[in-house]
């Protein structure tokens, strides 16, 4: 709980760094903040539940230094939620797994480069993640954590795009995948269920709102 509280006091405080540097309102003015927030649906290669049913939820604040009107690069502070989750008409009794949802809750830094032409936006870069907690749900109800270990620490491919309606308000899209897989090899070889290690994959749409 501690390290937790830790963490988000952290975040808040890098956070309120950020909106400070951003208010610098210069007449150039380098950098932009924003806050953002929006769903998530995700899965993950290798726990047997196929296909993007896990929705959750992304917000947090990112921060860019400004090259030109085309090119921005910057980092976010992200709380995440990830995971996946069985069908409803799947049935429990004959299933490849025992695992009927899966709960990732995760702090992430995206590093990223933004080009934009007139109101449209592309984004690409990299984003490492620290995992604050998670559940491995089974089909009778208990947690499975402990057959199921993971790691803290995760690396993410991060693609993207956006739509600026103003220069304040955007509708942005982001693709991601795990670079490396929290669960350990040793735990994969130990659960016949596990097909490979655990590669994560989220999809999430949000809006950003430029102070």
């Amino acid at each position: 709980m501690h390290k937790l509280i830790y963490r988000f006091s952290l975040l808040l405080l890098c956070a309120g760094m950020a909106v400070s540097l951003a208010a610098q309102n210069t007449p150039e003015r380098r950098f932009e903040a924003s806050v953002v927030a929006g769903p998530t649906i995700t899965q993950i290669d290798g726990d047997n539940l196929r296909g993007f049913r896990r929705w959750g939820g992304q917000g947090g604040l990112q921060v860019n230094y400004v090259f030109d009107d085309r090119w921005r690069a910057g980092i976010e502070l992200l709380f995440s939620q990830h995971g996946s989750q069985r069908r409803n008409i799947d049935d429990r009794n004959s299933a490849d797994t025992d695992i009927e949802k899966v709960n990732i809750n995760m702090v992430q830094a995206p590093l990223l480069v933004h080009f934009r032409d007139w109101k449209v936006g592309l984004t690409a870069g990299g984003s490492y993640g620290n995992i604050i907690n998670y559940e491995v749900i089974e089909v009778d109800g208990e947690d499975a954590i402990e057959a199921h270990p993971l790691s803290e620490d995760v690396f993410s491919l991060i693609l993207g795009g956006s739509f600026h309606f103003t220069e304040k308000l955007a509708l942005e899209i982001r693709w991601s995948r795990w670079l490396n897989s929290p669960y350990d090899e040793a735990a994969v070889d130990a659960n016949e269920a596990t097909l490979i290690p655990w590669i994560g994959r989220a999809v999430t749409v949000r809006g950003a709102y430029r102070f």
